[in-house]
């Protein structure tokens, strides 16, 4: 842990720093910015130097407009209400159930499956601190920086009474051949496991933080439309990740990921990250 005033030495470093100094802490080497190799190089520079059109798609509300003229509405999860001030007003037309969550950031979200078991001055407490939140100045991630900070509530994907799994498409771009890993995250917020299949749905041996799951999810039943959508979005993009649901027998949009985990997610074997590079081509 950084003691009070390293940490404040750490904010005044420039963002090319801060990052290099990061990922030398968790891969205990220099990383290569100048002629980088692995995937996880490759993602730290796109912190510190991002296309101008990340920040337009890693901003959760302004990419609904995105997935519409790439892959359809039909795609997109209901929107029940966008607003800067989550009010007594928006809350009580809510359906009992529900997700909350800001679009500026990762982790800014609640899942709310009974609404008579939660207070609104609790909701709007929480909601008020993410919006307070500068993401670019906790992750130093530059795409961030200037969108603004807004509360989306959308419905509550069930399938089956439960949360659906987030299946997130690894889609490598090189010269027009597309090379798609699927990250599967089962029980994200319970004991969280994470599985990592090729397009076949063969459970590989790679591991990203996380381990296995003891019983690795059946293939979606929408796998190949999955893969096809997934083609569409990332075809001109060198790496992207893009997460999708499964409920109910369709699919749902989630997300689009430039930098996963800033690029500081150790995997397993360690030539996946080597692999991973070699396929990736900013």
């Amino acid at each position: 842990m950084l003691n009070p005033l390293a940490k404040q030495a750490t904010k005044l470093l420039p963002d090319v720093l801060y990052h290099q100094i990061k990922y030398a802490r968790v891969f205990k080497k220099w990383p290569n910015t100048v002629r980088p190799k692995t995937f996880s190089e490759k993602i730290i520079i796109r912190n510190f130097k991002p296309k101008s059109i990340y920040t337009e798609l890693a901003d959760k509300l302004k990419v609904r407009d995105y997935i519409v003229s790439t892959i359809g509405a039909q795609y997109l999860i209901k929107l029940h209400a966008v607003c800067s001030v989550l009010t007594r007003s928006i809350y009580d037309n809510l359906p009992n159930s529900f997700v909350i969550k800001a679009n500026h950031g990762c982790g800014f979200n609640r899942i709310v499956y009974d609404k008579t078991k939660i207070t609104f001055d609790e909701l709007s407490q929480e909601s008020k601190q993410w919006m307070d939140i500068n993401y670019y100045k906790t992750t130093r991630e530059r795409h961030y920086k200037t969108i603004t900070p807004c509360i989306m509530i959308e419905e509550l994907l069930l399938d089956k009474g439960k949360v659906p799994n987030d299946i997130k498409f690894h889609c490598f771009n090189r010269q027009g051949e597309m090379h798609i890993f699927i990250q599967v995250d089962y029980d994200r917020f319970g004991v969280h496991r994470r599985d990592i299949f090729d397009t076949q749905w063969n459970r590989t041996d790679i591991r990203m933080g996380l381990p296995n799951s003891p019983e690795p999810m059946a293939a979606p039943e929408n796998l190949a439309e999955m893969l096809s959508l997934a083609k569409r979005i990332a075809e001109q993009f060198s790496y992207l990740r893009i997460d999708f649901y499964e409920a109910g027998g369709k699919i749902y949009f989630g997300e689009l990921t430039f930098t996963p985990g800033g690029g500081l997610c150790k995997m397993y074997p360690q030539e996946t990250q080597r692999q991973w590079g070699d396929f990736f081509t900013d």
